[in-house]
């Protein structure tokens, strides 16, 4: 599968229409308008990475907003300390996209050198924003959660259904080498409509599968899951946990 900026652009504006078409957008069903977050560097990248997830939080009165003005003016949050996710998340990116650029893996030592990232001020944040400027970033709910941080997995899944259409094309004008799906909700929703390819299946958490569609596919737990993502040493343990299956 090859990325091409053009087409992704014709149709992220196609999608976008969509969204608006079947969506009380402009006042309870406010919504993020994610894909790649900087086409220009997403295209460069030895491994292109897309992140799955459930939904957003806090933009459901905000109109749409647009994923690629992340760097500008960060809507995901990396800047905000009660918002764990994206920086968990980015966490993991970072190490992944050094290992793929440098061609090696990041050694606990070299990890132990890192600047605290989940600690926030400018020098972390803008390491994080390099990460997620480096990826694509969406979630199977298109309408933002206005109630808080609590995730109605029924709801959500409802949601995904009535965005098929839109998250196939969205996956496919996308065209990662890998899939990252956090959480169950998110990773059953897909591959309940089979937009995870005819190989993925179900039961393999924190295992690579060869989708069958020309890309790789795992389900993680969600960032927000404290067993799993709570530590500097949980992040490392998860980012050689998928580069045991990278190499």
């Amino acid at each position: 599968m090859q990325f091409d900026k053009a087409a992704y652009k014709t149709a992220k504006e196609r999608i976008i229409s969509l969204i608006k078409s079947s969506h009380d957008w402009e006042n309870t069903e406010g919504f993020i308008a994610d894909g790649v977050i900087c086409p220009d560097v997403y295209e460069k990248q030895p491994i292109r990475i897309l992140c799955i997830l459930a939904e957003s939080y806090g933009y459901d009165g905000n109109g749409m907003v647009d994923i690629e003005d992340q760097p500008k003016d960060d809507i995901m949050g990396l800047g905000n300390r009660d918002v764990k996710t994206p920086r968990r998340l980015a966490s993991l990116l970072y190490l992944l996209q050094r290992t793929a650029e440098n061609g090696t893996k990041v050694t606990p030592e070299e990890w132990e050198k890192v600047p605290a990232l989940f600690s926030v001020n400018e020098q972390n944040t803008a390491i994080l924003q390099e990460a997620l400027s480096k990826v694509a970033w969406i979630n199977v709910k298109k309408a933002s959660n206005g109630n808080g941080t609590k995730l109605d997995a029924a709801e959500a899944h409802i949601h995904a259904r009535r965005n098929e259409a839109v998250l196939r094309e969205q996956i496919q004008s996308i065209a990662p080498n890998l899939i990252i799906v956090c959480g169950q909700v998110a990773f059953s929703a897909l591959l309940d409509m089979g937009l995870l390819g005819p190989k993925t299946a179900s039961g393999r958490g924190w295992q690579i599968q060869d989708s069958g569609s020309g890309m790789r596919v795992i389900e993680l737990s969600h960032p927000a899951y404290f067993e799993d993502w709570n530590s500097y040493d949980k992040i490392y343990r998860n980012y050689e946990v998928i580069h045991s299956q990278l190499s």
